[in-house]
């Protein structure tokens, strides 16, 4: 027999996501039918797709050509083009220097296509190799400033707050917020095992008054949109808890309306025989796959955060094949799905931003992994990049040139937050240098120049 949750395990499990979608406004029923093409009043969108746990960049944009890489990665190096005799175990040649994983086949593609960009020695200025530290600053853009709480990503949607937002705005469709969408603006999570069940599960314990077993756990709540009006002469203050139930109640109800709109979005099958693109499977694959669904839905998504976890690879990293490539073809598999998905029109006004909190040591260790390092890389995908070329720095794996004798360095041409700025101005024409948005730093550096600007 299923068992229902009670007040506090429900609270526990749901009741920060309800809460962070109070606020949301009314939903428009007529939007349901998605966009089958689209149109000029769809804004651009943003998706930054996070790599947890240090993602190794050496063993995916591979610099086959240093003379140095097969001596520090003895077992994991790539051979590089034409140095075996399967053309499938070699990088994939972008110039004599440079190579993608062969696991990177459909990313390589969108190289060849003009639509995707390496990053390379980018991250985060602040020393740490700590995972949770380094996530903190770069999803909050404050390396080592720990009071700031807010995303950066949620700061830019609060700085630009109209009170006319969509009702689909910016969704992570996955059950817990990524730090860069925590703060003051309320973003949509999706629980984990269907909105369905979390919806029900509010409505028996919360929504309906007239339902003698929710009167019951309700006891003297104050009615609905009550919780801050003051009490009546002789009447009893509201109890903390009866407060706290109050508000999520409020919250909730916009959040289930919320919900149920968008799972009509999910729900609908293509039109016509175009049938769903290639995805592979598994629940990144799923969640692009309903990211797709949502902008083509014309429901004025600008911003998606979402999270693909397991990159620590300390052993069995492998080369070729292994953790690591597995993963890194499951990306890249997802991302060139999405692509074809959304089509060549969409894709230039949505790019995807693909990054880590701090790359690997260079040397490999002796359990067939990396350790903890520095300089990372991003992804950028989109039809608005300035494609077939490489941005960042790059000076080579010699032990001078790397940090500690060890990491790859951090350039200041690639500091996170030159590129989130260009991001947001590129797709949004919004400009970080005006204000504090980024805590205690104005950038000195011009901006890469890995997009070009858009007609919103």
């Amino acid at each position: 027999m299923p068992t229902h949750p009670t007040r506090r395990q429900f609270i526990q499990r749901y009741g920060a996501g309800l809460v962070g979608m109070a606020g949301l406004g009314a939903i428009d029923v007529r939007r349901l039918s998605a966009a089958a093409v689209p149109t000029p009043y769809e804004p651009p969108t943003l998706v930054v797709l996070y790599l947890r746990g240090g993602a190794d960049p050496i063993n995916s944009v591979i610099p086959y050509g240093d003379p140095l890489y097969t001596e520090v990665r003895p077992t994991m190096a790539i051979p590089g083009p034409g140095q075996h005799a399967d053309p499938t175990q070699c990088a994939i040649k972008i110039n004599d220097y440079f190579g993608f994983h062969p696991a990177m086949k459909p990313l390589a593609d969108l190289w060849d296509a003009g639509m995707m960009v390496p990053i390379l020695s980018c991250g985060s200025t602040h020393p740490t190799r700590s995972h949770f530290d380094a996530q903190d600053f770069m999803e909050r853009a404050a390396p080592g400033i720990k009071s700031v709480t807010e995303g950066w990503l949620n700061r830019y949607l609060e700085a630009t707050r109209t009170g006319e937002e969509r009702d689909l705005r910016a969704v992570s469709l996955q059950p817990t917020l990524p730090r860069s969408l925590r703060g003051q603006y309320p973003v949509l999570a999706v629980p984990d095992y269907g909105a369905d069940e979390a919806m029900a599960a509010f409505e028996r314990l919360y929504a309906c008054e007239s339902n003698a077993e929710a009167k019951q756990m309700n006891g003297h709540a104050p009615p609905a949109g009550d919780a801050d009006k003051a009490p009546a002469e002789g009447e009893a203050l509201p109890t903390t808890e009866q407060l706290a139930r109050q508000r999520i109640l409020e919250a909730g109800s916009d959040g289930i309306a919320k919900l149920r709109h968008l799972n009509g979005i999910l729900r609908k099958q293509p039109a016509g025989d175009q049938g769903r693109p290639n995805y592979p499977n598994g629940h990144l694959a799923r969640q692009f796959a309903d990211l797709a669904k949502v902008i083509k839905a014309g429901e004025g998504l600008e911003v998606a955060a979402i999270d693909y976890n397991g990159w620590d690879h300390h052993a069995f990293q492998g080369g070729v094949d292994g953790t690591h490539a597995d993963m890194l073809g499951h990306v890249s598999q997802t991302i060139k799905a999405f692509t074809d998905d959304l089509g060549p029109v969409r894709m230039q006004k949505t790019l995807i931003l693909c990054m880590s909190e701090f790359g690997r040591t260079v040397k490999e260790n002796g359990t067939n992994g990396t350790d903890h390092g520095r300089g990372g890389y991003m992804m950028a995908i989109g039809g608005m990049v300035n494609g077939k070329r490489f941005y960042g720095g790059w000076d080579g794996l010699s032990r001078e040139k790397l940090v500690d004798g060890r990491d790859l360095p951090v350039s200041r041409k690639s500091d996170f937050r030159l590129i989130f700025a260009e991001a947001l101005h590129s797709l949004f024409d919004f400009r970080t240098d005006t204000t504090d948005f980024f805590p205690q730093y104005k950038a000195n550096e011009r901006p890469l120049g890995f997009l070009k600007p858009i007609n919103a």
